[in-house]
């Protein structure tokens, strides 16, 4: 089979003989041709799109050097066919696949550790590495990728003769001895790689270290190249300067408004845990007194889990029957806890449950869920 995506990356149309047409179990068509342009699922890299005729292709596998392409209805065998690459994808892919190897070149050197893990999907680029690194350490890394790119060095390919390759130095995950492709960026990387590259670092143009963290051992890294680093820097400006407008404050000083707002938030929060407690005790002080009455029972608005927990504490300590806060209110629901110093609390959750369809449960000295019912019917059950 004739690989045209090696003698021209750039090559998108091609006319091709059908020598094999076979239905699979799922219902596609497998085609192998005589000669494809279409760059298979291989080495960490998604399969190539486009079509052949007028039918999608569904996806494009190698098996044993043979290339096969899935679409959803037969070729016929023996006929000719046209052949059209995305070439938004393909050039896509090259830019990123390329800007991997920069990368992976530059950790190599710097550090020693060995690319140990690929993937290049449609939406995102990971790189995992057998050793650990920090992120002002990718920062650097990232700095001079780009530098790399600026310099536009060319990327070379080629398949040495097994007495050259014997004694080239090169990144590979395989004992490889013999048609072995070498893709070489002078003086950054040199890797043994069976995709499609870009001709020149400077079609990448821009490298984007995303993320980074710990992996099994070592670390995991995200990249963005070319059009796809513009279009999350993109993303993320219009996020900051939307911020920016909401904050009223300018871009570069975000990150300040957003730390003030939180510290007004949690200031906030602590006057209305403040009020929200004084509230409960208001609402405490005005239950019948133990004398008159065993159980304890509140209805509130929305409050603190804590909160809730704390008072119906506090009432088990004075009250010797059920001790219950329902927090919210009859059109959303309550949530509620019930207690009790001396009697089982799960029998009230069992009433709750075969009653009104309440949520939940919990242990003998304290239950807690969610319930939908009127208050007057809740109250029912504890007078």
């Amino acid at each position: 089979m004739e690989k045209l995506f090696y003698q021209d990356t750039h090559m998108i149309d091609f006319e091709a003989s059908v020598l094999e047409c076979i239905q699979e179990a799922d219902g596609r068509f497998r085609i192998l041709l005589d000669r494809t342009a279409f760059f298979p699922e291989e080495g960490g890299q998604g399969a190539d799109s486009g079509t052949l005729g007028d039918l999608k292709i569904l996806d494009v596998q190698i098996k044993k050097d043979l290339i096969y392409h899935y679409v959803a209805k037969p070729l016929k065998e023996g006929s000719l066919v046209k052949g059209h690459v995305d070439w938004a994808q393909r050039f896509d892919y090259m830019q990123q696949h390329t800007g991997e190897h920069i990368i992976s070149g530059l950790v190599h050197s710097e550090y020693g550790y060995d690319n140990v893990g690929f993937h290049l999907g449609a939406e995102e680029v990971t790189l995992d590495f057998n050793g650990t690194l920090h992120l002002e350490q990718m920062r650097e890394i990232e700095r001079a990728a780009n530098r790399v790119i600026w310099r536009n060095l060319p990327v070379l390919v080629s398949f040495p003769p097994s007495e050259v390759l014997a004694k080239l130095e090169y990144r590979s995950k395989l004992a490889l001895t013999e048609n072995v492709r070498i893709v070489e960026i002078p003086g950054v990387d040199v890797c043994a790689c069976c995709a499609p590259h870009v001709e020149s670092t400077g079609q990448i143009g821009m490298i984007k270290v995303v993320n980074i963290q710990s992996h099994r051992g070592g670390v995991r890294v995200n990249i963005l190249c070319g059009e796809r680093a513009l279009s999350d820097y993109s993303l993320r400006q219009d996020s900051v300067g939307a911020i920016s407008v909401l904050l009223s404050a300018k871009q570069d000083k975000v990150t300040e408004a957003v730390k003030r707002l939180k510290e007004e938030g949690l200031q906030a929060k602590e006057r209305a845990n403040d009020l929200q407690a004084k509230f409960l005790a208001l609402q405490v002080d005005a239950l019948p007194s133990p004398e008159y009455s065993p159980n304890a029972v509140l209805f509130t608005g929305e409050l603190d889990a804590i909160a809730v927990r704390n008072t119906v504490n506090g009432l088990c300590a004075r009250y010797p029957g059920y001790c219950a806060v329902f927090s919210g209110d009859e059109a959303s629901g309550y949530r509620y806890i019930v207690g009790s110093a001396s009697s089982d609390c799960r029998e009230i959750a069992r009433l709750l449950r075969e009653r009104f369809g309440a949520k939940g449960g919990g242990s003998a000295p304290m239950v807690q869920g969610s319930i939908r019912a009127a208050k007057d019917e809740i109250l029912s059950l504890f007078s």
